[in-house]
């Protein structure tokens, strides 16, 4: 930017604790119980604060959010698209990891050993979804990603507890595709729909949205599955891990049809560009 901003100290704080209380909320939501007065006064209080975090970068002169971006509709749409992917498949690592070691039994290094296909994959679909960018629109990449990651995630509930580990492989792999193709579209769209002097806040928001659908996706997957019971009650723990790859994956097949409506309508709105050109024109946005 030109210029630096100003700390905007009742935004930050607004929106720290309202992203703490509401995860705080949801990750003892299940022990409390989802209509127990902690509960509820938690993820109350969390709401509040992420509108009162609304209602000060409406009215601060320099905010730290200025809310004017969300006026384009691929800006809007990349980052609802990085939370969807991080409060998905990302969250839904942590309670995959803990039924290969804890229900199948396997060592910390057999279990990363699992992901290793996933990860060769995502990197040479990643290397090869960027060399399509100008000929592939972003709204199919990015929606069509997050749609295949739903689609893996339902593979998911394939799993029992007497299953090998490959029976994971197959979502595995696909949410691996997914991925691969969502996030290189998805970074790009998020800063060619801001203006180029807010580059570098158009990625700290996108980044934000990426670590904030990890924290809240983690913490609500986490209130669906009895984690305490990993070792002792493994159906249990499958039971309640089936729960959370269903919602996991109806976040990422509602973040990807956002994302083509959204990333799509703004490339629409673009004139006088080549039919290759998939982000929405930036407009100027007033600090």
């Amino acid at each position: 930017e030109a210029a630096a901003r100003r700390i905007d100290l009742p935004g930050q704080i607004a929106l720290m604790l309202g992203l703490f209380l509401l995860v705080y909320g949801l990750q003892n939501a299940d022990g409390n119980g989802w209509g127990s007065a902690e509960t509820i006064a938690e993820l109350g209080a969390g709401v509040a604060f992420l509108v009162a975090f609304v209602a000060i970068e409406a009215r601060v002169r320099v905010p730290m959010l200025p809310l004017g971006l969300f006026r384009t509709p691929a800006f809007t749409g990349a980052q609802i698209g990085a939370f969807a992917i991080s409060a998905s498949f990302f969250a839904a690592y942590l309670y995959a990891t803990l039924y290969l070691q804890g229900v199948l039994g396997l060592s910390a290094i057999e279990a990363g050993l699992v992901y290793l296909p996933g990860t060769v994959v995502m990197f040479v679909v990643s290397g090869a979804s960027a060399q399509l960018g100008t000929r592939v629109p972003a709204w199919a990449m990015t929606g069509g990603g997050l749609i295949l990651v739903g689609i893996g995630l339902l593979l998911m509930l394939d799993v029992t507890a007497g299953s090998s580990w490959t029976a994971m492989e197959p979502g595995l792999l696909l949410c691996s595709i997914g991925t691969g193709m969502f996030n290189p579209a998805v970074s790009t769209v998020a800063l060619s729909s801001a203006p180029a002097d807010m580059s570098g806040l158009a990625a700290g928001v996108n980044d934000t949205a990426r670590q904030a659908g990890i924290s809240v996706g983690v913490a609500a997957l986490g209130a669906l599955v009895p984690s305490a019971t990993v070792l002792r009650h493994s159906e249990a723990y499958v039971n309640g891990m089936h729960h959370a790859v269903i919602a996991a994956a109806i976040m990422a097949l509602v973040g990807g049809v956002l994302c083509m409506r959204l990333i799509g309508r703004g490339a629409r709105a673009r004139t006088g560009q080549d039919a290759g050109v998939t982000a929405a024109e930036p407009a100027r946005i007033p600090a």
